[in-house]
């Protein structure tokens, strides 16, 4: 997997002082999806759906959907924007895939609007990537970006301590080392404030009520299980993949109708330079 970026970028002087909302939405109360027969897309999208609303209405001309996989966001972004040109990334490809899916994003292109649907998850170094975006955005415009932070949640934890313990080892220990971050708001307005005009950070848990652990791992493979899973051959994908669901199981059980309970933190940032 890799990523097309120019790794250095001059970044902006911010042409005015920076403007902040941290917000937290009540973690203790998460946001529940009632119907676990939805689609696993659509609990994977759900985040995504919050994001676009959250967009300032800003008529932009030409906009960057920026996703990994089956994370795309052009079909909603066209409803809320139908007048725009759509031009797709997808970071998990390094050649073309999909109607309008360029794969190649680069610090020359310039997009009223950027949008990214948890794909930054994939990349290792987001406090780099982030000024690089933001660089991107042309005057007036706004970057848009929602990642997973659930970096201590059982499914992510689970895949990094099978990724150390066996025949795999080797192989995917530098990759769980270089994947996993958590993000503070804090942390993230202090890297993207002296670049932006105005910077709206927040944070939101859904708890998705889910047909099994199979569906669990269905929305893994789409995001965090793909860097670990295409570096192992059949056999051995097999074999994680088992010891993975085996493990699911005892982390989330049924409820009496079947149902499992997910969480799913995410974080979300909007930001005019």
């Amino acid at each position: 997997m890799s990523l097309h970026l120019i790794p250095v970028l001059e970044l902006p002087t911010p042409r005015s002082p920076a403007m902040v909302n941290l917000t937290k939405q009540n973690e203790r109360q998460p946001r529940v999806e009632a119907s676990p027969s939805a689609a696993p897309m659509m609990h994977r999208m759900r985040a995504a759906l919050d994001l676009v609303r959250r967009i300032p209405d800003h008529a932009p001309r030409r906009i960057a959907d920026v996703y990994s996989g089956q994370g795309s966001m052009r079909a909603m972004l066209a409803r809320r924007f139908p007048d725009a040109e759509i031009e797709a990334f997808d970071l998990s490809q390094s050649t073309d895939r999909g109607p309008g899916a360029r794969g190649r994003l680069g610090a020359k292109h310039k997009f009223d609007l950027i949008c990214s649907n948890g794909s930054l998850e994939m990349v290792p170094s987001l406090q780099r990537l982030l000024p690089v975006l933001v660089g991107m955005v042309a005057a007036g415009g706004c970057l848009a970006v929602e990642f997973p932070n659930d970096l201590y949640e059982p499914n992510r934890a689970l895949m990094r301590m099978i990724a150390a313990d066996g025949p795999w080892a080797k192989t995917l220990l530098p990759i769980a080392k270089t994947r996993p971050f958590n993000e503070t708001m804090e942390g993230l307005y202090a890297l993207l404030s002296p670049i932006c005009a105005t910077v709206d950070i927040w944070e939101a848990t859904y708890l998705h009520a889910m047909a099994g652990v199979a569906a669990i791992i269905d929305r893994m493979e789409a995001t965090s299980l793909t860097p670990f899973l295409i570096a192992l051959d059949e056999a051995n994908r097999r074999e994680f993949l088992d010891r993975y669901a085996a493990e699911l199981r005892q982390a989330y059980p049924p409820l009496p109708n079947g149902v499992v309970l997910f969480r799913s933190r995410q974080l979300f940032i909007l930001a005019q330079p």
